[in-house]
């Protein structure tokens, strides 16, 4: 069986998995390797986001020919759209103002279609 790279020939199996660092400006481990990418989010807003999970429900309203927020855990969250990724450019912004949050506020969306 040979190493998954050329230069990783004779380094145990474990070492052997790593991928070599692409990019030089990046910190690299002792055996070459990048060190994991920061995450975007300060240390302070990372713990808020952890809470910022939100599930929307949507639903398709044939008569009216629109996607439309079914249920929500944001009161007051009631939108519509003639497709779902324009219900989708909707819901963060509405989010947001409905929370009270700033603009740059990370927040997680899922959503959900149900049927009506």
């Amino acid at each position: 069986m040979s190493a998954p790279y050329a230069s990783e020939a004779g380094k145990p199996p474990a070492e052997a998995s790593k991928a070599p660092a692409e990019a030089p400006d990046r910190p690299l481990h002792n055996d070459g390797t990048a060190l994991p990418a920061p995450s975007p989010l300060s240390p302070e807003h990372e713990d808020r986001a952890m809470d910022r999970k939100l599930t929307v429900r949507c639903a398709w309203d044939e008569a009216a020919g629109v996607f439309f927020v079914h249920d929500s855990p944001v009161p007051g969250l009631a939108t519509e759209a003639p497709t779902m990724p324009a219900l989708l450019c909707k819901l963060p912004g509405m989010i947001r103002d409905l929370l009270g949050l700033d603009d740059s506020a990370y927040i997680d969306i899922y959503v959900e279609r149900v049927q009506r």
